[in-house]
């Protein structure tokens, strides 16, 4: 591939990037002065996004096979534009519907996008502009506009990245179906565990620091700086996954600074809103990690491996992000539900570890006769495993 379609190719992977989170942290952002959305519907509205993201995540292999790499990208933009267009029409029906359809779309991109970028950094970079640009633009917007005018304002980008992937020529190859079946449930877990973490950080930052007495525009702009946190890490985790030998050491450092800003939260959240928001945005690095992870494991069949991590790991999230929501609606406060997201952290590690354990190799067995040579034992690359 020559210099300049690497390029393009660069920037086109980063523009379908950009549209994977503003839908949800926009929502994230807009939750408190969504009228239409109280209660328990805030709740659903917080975990709806995952168990879309991860039905969607299982269709894509079969949708992408029956019409061509190209094509399967192009329905899951128009799709994404008319939703987002489309929840903000009218009440709550229309927001809950709206709302799954473009996460639905989202699925389709965000199991696409491993297999097209190959492990290159614009992909989760764009992911985390985006992430940003939906948490920081949106209360702006609602305090110039309302709340419809601050989600709907999203279609426009995901049109945009319509019409530059509509002008992208055909460089990208459509994928192959993995052969047998992927054996990647540790990987699964950890993936599904670190989207509950990054969702409840999205869906509820806000309204924990409100709860708390800090201002409604320092707790946006909170969930702003935590999405711009993110931003150094999902460009510099991918090398770092490549290159660390050892990716348990790896797997804690990432999780570490949600320990932290959730404790925070815990404990003492009104006291430095600002430094819990910056360690929870610093801790999604732990997202950039996975999501190289699947492109590096099955470069040939990374829809396969990735519908299946995305697909189940997203359901996963999606139950414990309501689990969430369902305890702050019964209890009235935010205790009970952070001590649910320490013991989450807890579970990533874990499951990080076993996913990317190095297992030593068998040790050569002792020749039969002095006349048989002994058995060489070659040394595993650097590439790290992933645990059945």
């Amino acid at each position: 591939m020559s210099r300049a379609t690497t390029t393009v190719s660069t920037l086109v992977i980063f523009v379908l990037a950009l549209n994977l989170r503003p839908a949800v942290t926009s929502l994230g952002a807009a939750l408190p002065d969504i009228t239409v959305a109280g209660g328990l519907i805030a709740a659903v509205l917080v975990a709806l996004p995952l168990w879309a993201i991860g039905l969607g995540g299982w269709a894509t292999p079969w949708l992408c096979h029956r019409v061509g790499t190209h094509r399967t990208v192009t329905v899951a933009l128009i799709g994404l534009v008319l939703s987002l267009a489309g929840r903000v029409l009218g009440g709550s029906v229309e927001l809950l519907v709206g709302t799954a359809l473009a996460c639905l779309s989202i699925a389709v991109l965000g199991t696409m996008l491993p297999l097209l970028a190959q492990g290159s950094a614009a992909f989760t970079f764009g992911l985390g502009v985006g992430s940003t640009a939906g948490a920081l633009v949106t209360p702006t917007a609602i305090m110039t506009s309302s709340w419809r005018v601050a989600l709907g304002v999203w279609a426009t980008t995901a049109l945009l990245a319509q019409q530059v992937w509509q002008r992208t020529p055909g460089e990208f190859v459509s994928p192959r179906t993995a052969p047998g079946t992927v054996r990647a449930s540790a990987l699964t877990i950890h993936f599904g565990l670190i989207s509950t973490v990054t969702f409840l950080v999205m869906g509820w930052l806000p309204g924990i620091l409100r709860s708390a007495g800090v201002p409604s525009t320092t707790a946006g702009a909170c969930l702003a700086l935590s999405m711009a946190m993110g931003l150094p890490m999902m460009w510099l985790v991918p090398g770092w996954t490549r290159r660390w030998r050892n990716q348990t050491v790896l797997v804690v450092i990432l999780a570490a600074p949600n320990v932290i800003g959730v404790t925070g939260l815990l404990l003492a959240p009104a006291a430095a809103p600002w430094v819990w928001a910056a360690a929870t945005g610093t801790g999604m690095g732990a997202l950039a990690f996975v999501l190289t992870t699947i492109s590096l494991r099955s470069k040939d069949s990374s829809v396969a491996l990735s519908a299946t991590v995305q697909g189940v790991g997203y359901v996963i999230a999606g139950f414990g992000v309501l689990l969430c929501g369902w305890l702050h609606t019964g209890t009235g406060a935010w205790r009970t539900p952070l001590m649910l997201v320490l013991a989450v952290l807890l579970g990533q590690m874990v499951s990080g570890h076993i996913a990317v354990f190095r297992r030593a190799p068998a040790p050569a067995p002792a020749p039969a006769s002095a006349t048989t040579p002994p058995l060489v034992v070659h040394p595993q690359d650097d590439a790290p495993e992933v645990a059945a």
